[in-house]
């Protein structure tokens, strides 16, 4: 039997070659993995970390009065000043200032003041893309116009047509949004939507500019598929959701990097959170839909408060939805 060779002795020299070839391989897959990072799809729509507290509002349907009252309740405004007083706070309004209610151009107008006056203070003013702004730059929004409601001029449709000067401003309004470590959206998401958010918010904007000749289907299709017409995660308002349904959540919470989300489109009686995650801060509050109560949600670093219209701050604890879990085939996806 052939006696082995000896192994050859290992040096000095050997080894640091050694190290050296290994130092370039972790660099070569270091380089390779940050190549790889910077050609994937970032949100468009993300605002960075905020400079300050973060302030959401949910749907305000052309009631100018209750939109006024969410701002000065929450320290942002002064309405008899006309004056920002909110600093570097940031505010969002989750969509659906349009519709119902007859204050809709001077709603429209108040917003515009707000973020002007916000930005020459620090401050700035998100409003997101909700469901009837989209019907109504789809022309399909009458059934919802107050008859009260005008300043549109004479031909409605004909003033939100895409490519025109308001669904221009509306193509502004992301559908997806991340503040900070908190996600905003109209209506919710899911995986899918979350993994396409940089394109949903990109191809919205070009429809609304008139750039393309069809709405994004995301936009206008029905059901979960849809971040601005879904009710999987707000109906049934105000209890918990189905474990299901809060885990797909927290999957889509990991692509947008946010530890929460707040969505608005289903009135709740108050602002509550489910499945520990998602805020739900539509409280029908226009007098066109009955007008439920005035509350803004709150968030300064990981801190979470529901802010009243009777002036108190409550923490985020106590609005947590404890109700038993539904079982998924009685939770509404639609």
């Amino acid at each position: 039997r052939p006696t082995a060779a000896p192994l050859p002795s290992t040096t000095a020299d050997d080894r640091s070659m050694a190290v050296g070839r290994r130092a370039v391989v972790v660099h070569a897959l270091a380089v390779a993995a940050a190549t790889r990072q910077a050609f994937m799809p970032s949100l468009a729509a993300s605002t960075g970390a905020p400079t300050g507290r973060i302030v959401a509002a949910g749907d305000i349907h052309g009631d100018v009065h209750a939109l006024t009252e969410i701002l000065e309740l929450s320290g942002l405004w002064s309405a008899a000043s006309r004056r920002w007083t909110g600093g570097d706070a940031t505010f969002v309004q989750v969509g659906d200032v349009l519709d119902r209610g007859d204050d809709e151009y001077r709603v429209l107008e108040l917003l515009r003041e707000v973020k002007t006056a916000a930005a020459e203070e620090g401050g700035r003013v998100i409003t997101m893309l909700g469901n009837h702004e989209v019907m109504n730059v789809l022309g399909v929004a009458a059934p919802f116009v107050s008859p009260r409601s005008g300043g549109f001029g004479e031909d409605r449709a004909a003033a939100f047509h895409p490519g025109g000067k308001l669904a221009v401003e509306f193509s502004s309004w992301p559908v997806v949004a991340v503040v900070g470590t908190t996600a905003f959206v109209h209506a919710g998401v899911t995986p899918e939507i979350a993994r396409d958010a940089q394109a949903i918010n990109a191809a919205a904007a070009a429809w609304l500019r008139g750039e393309r000749g069809i709405p994004p289907e995301l936009l206008t299709a029905p059901g979960r598929r849809s971040p601005i017409w879904t009710r999987h995660l707000s109906n049934p308002p105000d209890v918990e959701l189905a474990r299901p349904v809060c885990a797909e959540l927290g999957e889509a919470l990991l692509l947008l990097k946010a530890r929460r989300l707040v969505v608005g489109h289903t009135p709740q009686e108050k602002i509550n959170c489910a499945c520990g995650s998602v805020w739900r801060i539509d409280l029908g509050m226009s007098s066109a839909m009955g007008g439920g109560r005035i509350e803004a949600l709150e968030i300064v670093g990981d801190q979470v408060r529901v802010l009243t219209s009777s002036g108190e701050a409550l923490p985020g604890s106590t609005r947590m939805a404890y109700a038993p879990y539904i079982p998924t085939e009685l939770v509404d996806l639609a």
